[in-house]
């Protein structure tokens, strides 16, 4: 991990950078089909009506039923696509952190000093195998599918708690699309592993998760004005954040294997360990 914080923006930067862009033009055409090739009934003119009725008659929100919101099968279906397109996206962000941390792993195999200045221990500098690193993969992308809706609901209804769990779970793609840890030994690592770093990690993530609502404001506002350009810009901007992100996990996740506890636990050791020489 470089002393440049714009390094966590250079997605391009991941060995020979064919990755990258092939990743990253996935998501992008993952993310422009919403708006290019819509699945589903993209009218929600019925529904907006209703909604305007029924704030401004409260009796009417008070006892409405769930049957009585006018979505047609085919709103319902375009919803479900714009879910999953984002969930995808999501999970290239996972499959970023894991091919970083292999590549960096390779990068480093003869035991040379990381990016931080320190040796990496020994049992972190086996890079995971191709095969193992796919497999991981689809579990991951499984296990992302069934926990996405509880996810979206914290994510809008709870959002003071996703703050305060952000930096656990962001490092857990990381801690088993290593290969360091299994599949729930991994809930018990990301907890280790961000000790020291958690006060950081969480206003880095923030920050670049802040990147992703201040884009989706833009877009809104952009849409109305420019709905052509709004189609690209928007997915462009989803799709380089969520890299990026997944590109902070990896960085700092090898730094963490690097410099357990912070750099200040590192020193703290050492001094002391020079004291009693």
């Amino acid at each position: 991990m470089t002393g440049t914080v714009f390094d966590v923006f250079r997605i391009d930067k991941l060995g020979r950078g064919v990755f990258s862009k092939l990743i990253f033009t996935f998501a992008l055409l993952v993310g422009m089909s919403v708006y290019v090739l819509p699945i589903g009934d993209t009218d929600f003119s019925a529904f907006m009506a209703f909604a305007e009725h029924a704030m401004e008659n409260m009796e009417v929100f008070m006892t409405m039923e769930p049957s009585d919101i006018p979505l047609t099968t085919g709103n319902i279906i375009y919803l479900m696509h714009i879910m999953g397109a984002d969930m995808i996206i999501l999970f290239c962000s996972f499959i970023y952190t894991g091919v970083y941390i292999r590549q960096y792993r390779l990068d480093h195999a003869g035991n040379l000093p990381g990016d931080s200045g320190f040796l990496i221990p020994p049992k972190f500098l086996i890079p995971s195998s191709v095969a193992k690193l796919v497999l991981r993969m689809v579990i991951v992308f499984c296990f992302s599918a069934v926990i996405f809706m509880p996810v979206t609901f914290v994510v809008l209804y709870l959002f003071v708690i996703f703050i305060i769990i952000l930096p656990y779970v962001g490092m857990y793609s990381a801690c088993y699309l290593s290969g360091d840890s299994s599949f729930f030994g991994s809930f018990i690592e990301m907890v280790k592993v961000t000790k020291g770093y958690y006060l950081v990690n969480a206003r880095n993530m923030l920050l670049i998760v802040s990147l992703y609502f201040l884009g989706n404001w833009m877009t809104s506002a952009l849409v109305r004005v420019l709905p052509s350009v709004a189609y690209v810009t928007g997915p462009l901007i989803s799709v380089f954040v969520a890299l990026s992100f997944g590109r902070y996990v990896g960085m700092v996740y090898c730094r963490m294997r690097e410099v357990p506890g912070g750099f200040r636990k590192v020193t703290t050791l050492r001094n002391e360990a020079g004291d009693k020489h």
